[in-house]
């Protein structure tokens, strides 16, 4: 789903889920025990936990047109939208990507910066230390943004990567009990 968007199978879960920021929906209270499960890796299972998956995938900014500025991983360990929660939930551009939000600019006085009201003194001191970690960001025209499988950015994501990922990692009581199909399945796949 990272690396296929325009699949007919991505689609077709895109219709039957929703999608939000670029990332599928969980589907409410009729949704499969399956896709549940699948949610689960990807997003956790608690508030403050990102899931045993989305912890271990960031992006790495080309252009900026396929990496969602708030919500995406892709500027340090956690996405913007956790680190600067504050200000995310008084921003009014929420689904921007890293593209929109260069144009419009993130220096001190950029049109980039919209909020449901004005800033308190303590967000300023929030939004300057967010600005200086931008400072050092150089979006690139012509190479495409790409998904990167962090335990091993050479060779990238592999069943086998994944496998060795699950079961050497100390995962949360009940992230680990819905993986009991999903390790069955990439065990037949890492031996075979």
């Amino acid at each position: 789903m990272f690396v296929d968007r325009a699949g007919f199978w991505c689609r077709v879960l895109a219709a039957r889920y929703g999608e939000e920021a670029g990332r599928l929906e969980f589907g409410g209270r009729s949704v499969s025990p399956w896709w549940r499960e699948i949610a689960k890796i990807r997003d956790g299972v608690g508030e403050v936990d990102v899931g045993w998956f989305a912890g271990r995938v960031s992006k790495v900014l080309g252009d900026g047109t396929n990496t969602f500025f708030w919500f995406d991983r892709w500027l340090g360990d956690v996405p913007l939208c956790m680190r600067f929660a504050r200000l995310f939930d008084l921003a009014t551009n929420k689904l921007s990507t890293v593209a929109d939000m260069c144009k419009l600019g993130w220096e001190d006085e950029g049109e980039v910066w919209s909020w449901r009201r004005r800033l308190w003194a303590w967000e300023e001191d929030m939004l300057g230390e967010c600005r200086a970690l931008l400072d050092t960001i150089v979006v690139q025209s012509n190479v495409s943004d790409r998904w990167q499988w962090d335990p091993d950015p050479y060779k990238g994501y592999t069943m086998r990567g994944a496998y060795q990922t699950l079961t050497s990692t100390d995962l949360p009581t009940g992230s680990v009990e819905g993986f009991h199909c999903c390790l069955a399945f990439v065990e037949g796949q890492v031996t075979n």
